[in-house]
């Protein structure tokens, strides 16, 4: 299989990846037209073959889908959060790298600017240009535990270090994310260098006890060892930015350890404090959903929740956006169904040619992926959905090919409250 490698300027000074790219074109908008039902009206996606400049990677990979390591460089995979820019480009961040802590200690942590150019009613290539990257660091020694890259001066962040899984950018540029492994929030400089210390999560049930997930970091340094509550691989996987831009909502991915509820907690942190509040809200699952895959606010109190089953290639698969309203604190949210994400109206045949296999391509389109990990609410109307494709390692839109990295904007037949 060709490979497509892209060229990134790595600064040497700092160790850090940015290549600037100037070109600061806003995005053309397309003038919208009234829907009955969810409809697809914007459709690209970066090659599963796409490469940034950096060390070569996937050492302890197997590979999967045809795509076998050693990785010439670093991939440009696993969206697991991602932000809108003014100029219609997108940052997106890789989650840990390639599936678990003990085979991502090449895999850098990055944010990658990116742009579409959305194919439409009324044209695009469907292409997604890589602009540049904005490489995560500890040069300042904030984190308490040892790291892969522990005696450098940079201390580049590995997915060996971190499972990044949700993103938000406050007003002054910085960037804070929710991670898995601890769970932790990260707070980050424009430039990706770290600025303060893991912040771990009180449990708002017990405050004076942290919840900690059987990967954290701390409990294997015993380091003020608590008995693990988070499941493996289901810390932050979520996390919302209030309108007003002041607190954050971390979401658990799925119930903690022995609760048979189905119920996810919802923790609220204060931006300008730097702490949590203690108060909290659940997030009941659906009986066919195992897991959740983001969140983003609407207003105040109201927003929007991935809900997914662990499916993949299948045309039944559980993928949902749920319309979530805060009720009082320590209660479950209200929610509604918004969107089947299995079940979208395609009248422009948007996806183009599909490939042999490929499913869900048609005038009923559909995001059978297993990871579906973020949504921006662009308008009232409009929504970007965005999947990880767990490089090489998902075959959702084709069970004898490894998942590109698709991004669609979905219009809504009904406004949002905004």
């Amino acid at each position: 299989m060709k490979k497509n490698y892209l060229v990134i300027l790595i600064l040497a000074s700092l160790g850090l990846s940015a290549c600037e790219n100037e070109d600061q074109d806003q995005t053309v908008s397309v003038p919208e037209e009234a829907v009955t039902v969810p409809t697809l009206i914007s459709f690209a996606r970066l090659d599963v073959d796409t490469y940034a400049a950096g060390p070569d990677s996937g050492a302890a990979v197997k590979g999967a889908n045809g795509i076998f390591p050693p990785f010439k460089g670093q991939p440009v995979q696993g969206f697991s959060g991602a932000l809108k820019n003014p100029d219609g480009s997108y940052m997106t961040m890789a989650d840990n790298g390639f599936g678990a802590q003990d085979n991502s200690a090449d895999f850098l942590l990055r944010i990658y600017q990116i742009k579409p150019d959305f194919k439409t009613k009324n044209g695009g290539t469907a292409k997604v240009q890589v602009q540049r990257f904005i490489q995560l660091s500890d040069p300042n020694k904030k984190i308490p535990f040892n790291i892969v890259h522990q005696n450098t001066a940079e201390r580049l962040l590995t997915g060996a270090d971190f499972d990044p899984e949700s993103l938000q950018r406050a007003a002054d540029g910085s960037y804070w994310i929710g991670e898995e492994f601890g769970p932790y929030l990260l707070h980050f400089d424009q430039n990706g260098i770290l600025l303060d210390a893991p912040f771990t999560l009180p449990n708002p049930l017990n405050p004076s006890q942290e919840l900690r997930s059987p990967q954290n970091q701390l409990n294997k340094a015993n380091i003020n060892y608590v008995e693990p509550l988070v499941q493996r691989s289901a810390g932050f996987e979520g996390m919302a930015l209030s309108k007003d831009g002041r607190y954050l909502y971390p979401l658990l991915e799925k119930p903690l350890l022995g609760d048979r509820s189905g119920q996810l907690i919802i923790s609220k942190f204060d931006l300008q404090k730097k702490a949590y509040t203690g108060e909290y809200y659940y997030f009941k699952l659906a009986d066919k959903a195992t897991n959740i895959g983001d969140f983003q606010m609407i207003n105040a109190n109201e927003g929007i929740i991935i809900e997914r089953d662990g499916s993949q290639n299948k045309l039944d698969g559980y993928k949902k956006l749920i319309h979530v309203k805060l009720k009082g604190v320590g209660e479950a949210v209200e929610r509604t169904d918004l969107v089947d994400l299995m079940k979208i109206a395609n009248p422009n045949k948007l996806y183009g040619t599909a490939r042999d296999g490929d499913i869900a391509t048609g005038e009923t389109f559909g995001f059978p992926f297993e990871t579906i990990e973020d949504v921006i609410i662009e308008s009232p109307t409009v929504l970007t959905i965005l999947n990880d494709n767990n490089f090489p390692g998902s075959s959702g839109r084709n069970a004898k090919r490894a998942d590109d990295n698709e991004v669609i904007k979905i219009q809504l037949p009904k406004k949002l409250n905004f």
